[in-house]
């Protein structure tokens, strides 16, 4: 229960002394502020018993964040007060959140960070690098990561730092099968499931993708439900399947197959999941979508608007290349063109109403996918930290 008292929460970070963190009542203000500074980082706070005075020394780091200095504030807090604080930390309350989704007994961000970049054909790319780039967005409140058995290093990677952030980091993979269909058995599920779950450094799989490459070997379901018995036996918390047409989605439900989400590529560029009448079926079995290439490898951006369509030398990783064929599927690079402008006009009256002054394209590429029926998140490739 929220009691009606504010504090100011003070964290700071000199480079020549331990970080502080302090605590102290004053007088109740009319709004919080959230206040971010080189050197310090403020948050007005209400909820804590009248005259809660405390303070706490943390261990000396090179930069205080944000996240640091509400988690030690809170434990601060409780320490002196005996509070006891609710299971969400108030560090994560406080931070910028991003809405989740429920996938069955999973608990999903709606934005993925996506983790294709790790596998190659996306230009160098250090693992430290690629580990700060995940921390940054986890930071940021995205705590759900994809990657998948054919990656190449993603999932060792991926399983480094849910490691390092093991009550945080949600890592969703994919079980793929490309080759030698026919002698795929029992035992070798369980065995690549098993090494998943070792480079994952996880007892359990949060989300299990299945992939089947050649419909015309109808293994798929024998696979599918021998994926069923692992989550059975708690070795996969839910199963998903990613990139299969409607008619074999419906082979896998009839089947028994429990699939809770359905992994496609999904843009203004590309509706055919939408076309198809596969999203309306996914809503009433109750699995859920996940799109990917939602904005197109930044095809969907402010970067090519009133510009010409990617050159050879632009087409230099695999996404690029993949997704310039998504837009040369959608019309001529005119018509590409014509969408463009459509969604920058939409961006400068979401900037005009005050609701998002940073608005642009791909925002509106986001909103545009998450606003479609049945799509529960989507995954942006993360490469940066921008």
């Amino acid at each position: 229960m929220w009691l009606h008292f504010q504090f100011i929460v003070v964290a700071t970070a000199l480079l020549s002394t331990t970080p502080k963190c302090h605590v102290s009542a004053f007088s109740p203000p009319s709004k919080i502020v959230c206040q971010t500074t080189s050197t310090s980082t403020s948050l007005l706070l209400s909820s804590f018993p009248e005259d809660t005075e405390c303070s706490l020394i943390l261990p000396t780091t090179p930069e205080l964040t944000r996240r640091d200095a509400f988690t030690a504030a809170a434990k601060a807090i409780a320490t002196s007060s005996g509070l006891i604080l609710p299971q969400t930390s108030l560090a994560e309350a406080l931070l910028p959140q991003v809405p989740t989704v429920q996938l069955g007994t999973l608990k999903i961000t709606r934005t993925i960070q996506g983790q294709w970049q790790l596998a190659g054909g996306h230009g160098r790319i250090s693992e430290s690098q690629a580990l700060e780039n995940m921390k940054a967005h986890l930071d940021a409140g995205i705590s759900t990561l994809d990657t998948a058995d054919i990656y190449g290093p993603s999932e060792l990677i991926v399983g480094k730092f849910v490691k390092s952030q093991p009550k945080q980091a949600i890592p969703c993979t994919k079980f793929c099968c490309f080759r030698y269909l026919e002698e795929i058995n029992r035992d070798e599920v369980r065995l690549r499931i098993q090494k998943a779950c070792e480079r994952l450094q996880v007892s359990k799989l949060p989300l299990v993708a299945f992939f089947w490459g050649n419909y015309d070997v109808k293994k798929y379901i024998d696979v599918a439900l021998w994926l069923a018995e692992l989550k059975e036996e708690g070795l996969i918390q839910e199963i998903g399947a990613t990139n299969f047409d409607l008619k074999r989605l419906k082979e896998l439900k009839a089947a028994g197959v429990p699939l809770v989400s359905h992994q496609v590529q999904l843009s203004a560029l590309d509706r055919r999941p939408v076309q198809s009448g596969m999203t309306d079926w996914c809503v009433e079995n109750n699995i859920s979508l996940i799109g990917f290439g939602t904005v197109a490898s930044g095809i969907l951006s402010n970067e090519y608007l009133n510009k010409g369509a990617p050159t050879p030398e632009e087409k230099n990783t695999a996404s690029m290349r993949m997704y310039s064929n998504t837009a040369a599927r959608f019309g001529p690079w005119s018509l590409v063109q014509e969408l463009l402008q459509t969604m920058d006009g939409v961006a400068a009256e979401v900037r005009s109403s005050g609701r998002c002054p940073q608005c642009n394209i791909s925002n509106i590429a986001q909103r545009y996918v998450l606003d479609t029926p049945g799509v529960a998140s989507i995954i942006i490739g993360m490469r940066n930290q921008v």
